[in-house]
């Protein structure tokens, strides 16, 4: 599971650096969400990378997977809609930390992978 930590890691540093690597750094507003989030998310992930795998890490993986949804809201929450490569940047990147961060917080407690464990030792 640990892999999907230092994965939202990468992707919260690309966040940082996306904005200069894409070209959308003058625009203000997507600069600064997506570096502000970047850290935000990559110090998230690094915490629960580091972390001991307990399902109280589920919290953590519930606080990046709402970063993500964030991510992928901004653009139109924000009002940098119109800059495309920012856009598609955050939709895709979001999502990205969304699903892995959802993810890694079902797996540890009451999720799909337990429900299926549990179902399997009452049969």
């Amino acid at each position: 599971m640990k892999w999907a930590s230092w994965t939202i890691l990468a992707l919260g540093l690309w966040l940082i650096v996306a904005p200069f690597a894409l070209a959308y750094a003058g625009t203000t507003a997507a600069a600064y969400e997506d570096v502000i989030l970047g850290i935000v998310i990559g110090a998230l992930a690094l915490w629960r990378g580091l972390g001991p795998e307990t399902p109280s890490m589920t919290g953590v993986s519930w606080l990046l997977a709402t970063g993500g949804l964030w991510v992928v809201l901004a653009p139109f929450v924000i009002g940098y809609a119109g800059t495309t490569a920012a856009v598609w940047n955050d939709v895709i990147v979001g999502l990205a930390v969304l699903i892995l961060g959802a993810w890694q917080a079902l797996s540890h407690h009451g999720g799909p992978a337990e429900m299926r464990h549990g179902m399997a030792a009452h049969h």
